[in-house]
């Protein structure tokens, strides 16, 4: 909801000829936790800097993904000193909150070139809870700006994300996971790695006549979605045994009540009694190594996987605060689909859970039959349905064909009734039609299982080297060495 100050901002901006638009969301301060929640890259994204420059004040607006190159900017601002207004210096002069800076600060004001390199972008609004979308072109129309070139590309954002070695992926990896992968991959912001987590497979009971097999069939998953090896260094969670040892060390800083509380943890005991081992607790602690091996500060997965992400947190606080270490506080990178539903009306998709999953590798008959014996009800009611069978139908209904298509079966239910066996077939089409390129590239490496191999080897090797700088300098940290 706009408040003054953003209704305020709004007039002057449509006064000025800036075509704008507003986007509501959570109280976010921080720019990349904006365009993290907005699924945008950072590219996209600008920053205005309140600059004291010598005994005066500047604005400087920047690009999200870029450096301040503060040499060249006082050449161009010509002043001796230049620096960061302090939080008070902010607030008396904007009369804004830290973080919800504006482009119209009433001071004179430096764009930086690289802010015009997309058709839009977004920037502060005057409020935490909005954020702004510009037509770049726009932006100067700022009254009392200048166009320069003052910045930098920030240096690479690490990302680590990984998929259990379970065998084929499903819709709910495709779109919890892949997805964001593929975004960031495609993001010259981000240095990413892609591995998939043999080691974790273990910790529940598993098949070891199938695991390597298995591992290799989400390789081939992810190859097939568009995770490519000259972009993201893929690899095999086991081939780096790193990760293994920095687990170890890490795990001296948590304590056993810590994990036993996870509700993760709580919910695999419930499901493998028989299988409540030493590493199912572990399990947290190795994510965390799998992560901090490679000092990661994203993490593309569900928002299952937060409390696991919490610990990783704490670890490398504890690290850092206890051994002088440098672990970031890793992130997770939401995507459209971070929770995506069983067919079985219960829980999320889930591979060890029959009638609960849609496979990327099935064909349209197979993606037929499971959303057939997907629960639904009569189709017609007084309320839409919140949660069971016919509410995550209508959830893989927004997934693959929008909102607009959710609202018009929405207003159906309570009206003239929804027919769920054309609901299925036109839904079954669809997410076929979007499958179909990846099983078609998949064909490919299932016949040329050499570049397979020559993939793993070299994401392997690259990954193997970022990994044992870490645990070489995690050792002398904590006297090994």
């Amino acid at each position: 909801m706009k408040d003054k100050i953003v209704t305020d901002y709004d007039q002057k901006l449509s006064e000025l000829g800036i075509e704008h638009s507003f986007i509501e969301h959570p109280a976010i301060k921080e720019v990349g936790d904006v365009m993290n929640f907005l699924n945008l890259p950072l590219s996209e994204s600008s920053a205005t800097l309140l600059m004291k420059a010598d005994d005066s004040f500047v604005a400087i607006i920047r690009r999200g993904d870029t450096e301040l190159d503060l040499e060249k900017a006082k050449k161009i601002i010509n002043v001796k000193k230049l620096q960061i207004a302090s939080l008070d210096e902010f607030t008396k002069l904007t009369g804004l909150q830290p973080g919800a800076a504006h482009y119209l600060t009433g001071f004179k004001t430096f764009i930086d070139k690289k802010v015009f390199e997309n058709e839009y972008v977004y920037g502060g609004s005057g409020s935490l809870l909005i954020t702004t979308k510009y037509k770049s072109e726009d932006l100067i129309k700022i009254p009392n700006s200048q166009i320069v070139e003052l910045s930098i590309l920030k240096a690479k954002q690490r990302v680590l994300s990984g998929i259990r070695a379970t065998g084929r992926l499903h819709l709910g990896n495709y779109l919890g996971a892949v997805v964001g992968m593929l975004e960031l991959q495609n993001d010259p912001a981000y240095d990413t790695l892609y591995m998939v987590a043999d080691l974790h497979a273990v910790t529940t009971p598993y098949d070891k006549k199938t695991l390597r097999q298995n591992a290799r069939e989400v390789v081939m998953d992810y190859l097939a979605s568009g995770l490519d090896p000259e972009k993201s260094t893929i690899f095999i969670q086991s081939d780096i045994p790193e990760h293994s040892e920095l687990a170890y060390y890490l795990s001296t800083v948590v304590s056993i009540a810590r994990l036993q509380h996870l509700p993760t943890y709580k919910e695999k005991v419930i499901q493998y009694p028989e299988g409540n081992t030493v590493a199912l607790l572990y399990y947290p602690i190795l994510m965390a190594a799998d992560i901090l091996i490679y000092k990661a500060g994203l993490v593309p997965v569900g928002i299952d996987q937060e409390p696991h992400l919490e610990i990783a947190r704490e670890i490398a606080r504890k690290m850092n605060s206890e051994y002088g270490t440098n672990f970031p506080e890793p992130k997770r990178f939401a995507t459209k689909g971070e929770y995506v539903p069983s067919l079985s009306g219960e829980g999320k998709m889930s591979k060890s859970v029959e009638g609960s999953f849609i496979n990327l590798t099935d064909d349209l008959s197979t993606i037929k039959k499971r959303l057939a014996d997907a629960p639904t009800d009569s189709g017609k009611g007084d309320k839409v349905p919140k949660d069971g069978g016919v509410a995550n139908l209508l959830k893989f209904v927004e997934l693959f064909q929008g909102q607009k298509k959710r609202k018009e079966y929405e207003e159906q239910y309570t009206s003239n009734g929804i027919k769920y066996s054309e609901l299925k077939d036109e839904l079954a089409s669809v997410i076929y039609e979007e499958l179909k390129p990846i099983q078609e590239k998949r064909k490919y490496f299932e016949t040329h299982t050499d570049e397979v191999d020559k993939i793993l080897e070299d994401g392997a090797e690259r990954a193997r080297k970022m990994a044992s700088e870490t645990v070489a300098e995690v050792k002398e940290k904590m006297g090994f060495k």
